[in-house]
């Protein structure tokens, strides 16, 4: 690794390390990435929603089959259920839901471990700058 001085390929080396972190603890849990997709979107749901408009919550590219898969993962585990027609997050998937939030926290400071808030803050501004220049 210390030959990559590449900007792009130290953040995709970064996103990839951060991705199976997550991936791993999503496993120890039984659960996967739509399954968590979905969880989060009833959880933040401010009442029970019907399916229509769970489908009209869901993030782009991620289309009904995926939502209905991860529907019956959630609703067997016990995560989710359906009450008079309605869907939401049970107790036991939002204690999971806080529980899987706690772990991105935990790896992104695993990530930041050793780094100063000076240096966090000057390579966030260089990423978003570089960014700025290419969407311009």
């Amino acid at each position: 690794m210390d030959d990559v001085d590449r900007l792009d390929a130290l953040a995709r080396m970064l996103d990839r390390a951060l991705t199976r972190g997550f991936e791993s603890a999503l496993a120890d849990r039984s659960t996967t990435s739509d399954e968590f997709v979905l969880l989060s979107l009833l959880g933040r749901a401010d009442a029970p929603l019907s399916w229509d408009a769970v489908e009209a919550r869901l993030p782009a590219g991620y289309g009904g089959a995926r939502a209905t898969e991860a529907w019956g993962g959630l609703e067997a585990g016990g995560w989710a259920a359906e009450v008079d027609g309605e869907f939401i997050a049970t107790n036991e998937g939002l204690e999971a839901l806080d529980a899987l939030h706690a772990e991105i926290e935990s790896l992104h400071d695993r990530a930041r471990a050793g780094v100063s808030d000076g240096d966090y803050g000057t390579a966030v501004a260089v990423v978003q700058r570089m960014l700025g220049n290419l969407e311009a």
